[in-house]
């Protein structure tokens, strides 16, 4: 007896904790055991055939690998929540969103549901045992939903964790040409990005000006850097605060970083003496 539930035990801990009626009936465990297993507690019923095995401690990974298990066999995680997995989204995780063929999947109370006519066998992958869109997949389908900035900051996470580039957008593209959202997938993919308040007050400062635009958030020599300007070769950091003792410590150090050669500015050059920094990057835009 003890047996077989180590082997649905054994099923169970490659998919965090989590099991099917059909996975069950194919390791053979009938109907009559499954139902002593819910008695007495060594199965938990989380959706309608599908089980939590032993613990019941909380997981988001449990929650998304049994909401691709209600799927049927074709699912797999998608949308906002595989965006969470794979680390492009942050913040609590959203709901489980997953992705079926048309002909598979049953409605689920808690479960987000997308039909498609067909998932191509390139457009998805497994990620510690659960079935999950690839990252183009993930910006196609969040694609008609967000606001352009938002679109853009996506695809930003989406280089900078998993090295997503436009060409690998447009192979999921000529996969999928149907999908709603492409042309501001398009416009996203290879667009610079700001991520702060204080990117954005700077980038006004520059227009205000008439000063040239940078690339913002790119890779110059190895690092990603906040601004760069590559035919001039400058390179400016706008620097927060937050991991300083003080303001005044943090102005303290960016003075010390601008005396070694480094062009910095912080909330309050942009903020509060915008004259100065215009100055004095104008003073490096024209040495170069």
């Amino acid at each position: 007896m003890s047996g077989i539930f180590d082997t649905t035990a054994l099923r169970a801990g490659r998919q965090h904790g989590r099991v099917s009626y059909e996975q069950l009936l194919a390791d053979g465990i009938d109907e009559t055991r499954i139902e002593r297993w819910l008695r007495d507690g060594r199965l938990r019923r989380v959706h309608h055939g599908i089980y939590a095995v032993g613990h019941t401690a909380p997981s988001h990974l449990a929650d998304y690998m049994a909401a691709v298990l209600a799927g049927g066999e074709s699912a797999v995680l998608s949308h906002a929540s595989a965006a969470h997995v794979l680390k492009l989204l942050r913040g609590a995780p959203p709901p489980p969103e997953i992705t079926v063929p048309t002909t598979a999947g049953r409605r689920r109370p808690g479960i987000v549901v997308h039909r498609v006519r067909s998932l191509h066998v390139l457009d998805w992958a497994s990620l510690d045992g659960i079935p999950i869109a690839i990252v183009p997949r993930i910006l196609l389908d969040m694609a008609p939903r967000l606001k352009p900035q938002d679109l853009r900051r996506l695809c930003h996470e989406a280089w900078i964790h998993h090295r997503t580039t436009p060409r690998q957008v447009e192979a999921c593209i000529a996969r999928n040409p149907s999908k709603h959202g492409t042309p501001s997938l398009r416009a996203a993919i290879g667009a610079d990005v700001t991520l702060s308040v204080l990117e954005d007050e700077f980038l006004g400062l520059l227009r205000e000006h008439g000063l040239p635009k940078p690339r913002t958030n790119v890779l110059a020599h190895g690092d990603r850097v906040d601004c760069h300007w590559p035919a001039l070769g400058l390179t400016v950091e706008l620097l927060s605060y937050s991991f300083h003792g003080s303001r005044a410590a943090f102005e303290a150090d960016v003075a010390r970083r601008r005396r070694s050669g480094h062009v910095a500015f912080t909330y309050g050059d942009v903020f509060e003496r915008p004259a100065m920094t215009i100055a004095e990057l104008r003073g490096a835009i024209n040495a170069r």
